[in-house]
């Protein structure tokens, strides 16, 4: 028989952690309920719109739920479409942009308790997802 968890199922109503509604966007961190993950609701109507560079010091696991991305991961591009799972390496500065047509919505897990991000703008780049937390 396995081991009983040591924490409960838990039921985040959308209005308690989506924080803008269209395009949808939100963060969840599973530390609030002893959980090991962080949940990200990232959304973008504009082609070309998305996180810029940056890095995270544990593996990343990103969802398209809609639409169509270019991502850069360390040295490697290549393009996600709705329906892929990417996974994501720990410590390789990555990115994502909207190539669309239409919306990118994406749901990014940080398999992490917290979310930790260093941001690295490249040139005429502000910090990425300003208001998202």
């Amino acid at each position: 028989m396995p081991k009983k968890s040591r924490v409960k199922p838990v039921v985040v109503p959308k209005e308690d952690w989506i924080k803008k509604e269209d395009p949808p966007k939100g963060v969840i961190e599973g530390k609030s309920y002893g959980y090991h993950c962080v949940s990200i609701r990232y959304s973008v109507d504009n082609i070309g719109e998305g996180p810029n560079l940056h890095v995270h010091p544990y593996d990343e696991v990103f969802h398209i739920l809609e639409g169509r991305a270019e991502f850069t991961v360390g040295e490697d591009k290549f393009i996600a479409e709705e329906g892929a799972v990417v996974f994501g390496p720990a410590n390789i500065p990555h990115t994502y942009k909207n190539i669309g047509p239409g919306r990118l919505d994406s749901l990014d897990i940080h398999l992490n308790d917290e979310w930790i991000q260093y941001d690295l703008p490249r040139d005429g780049e502000k910090l990425s997802a300003p208001g998202l937390s």
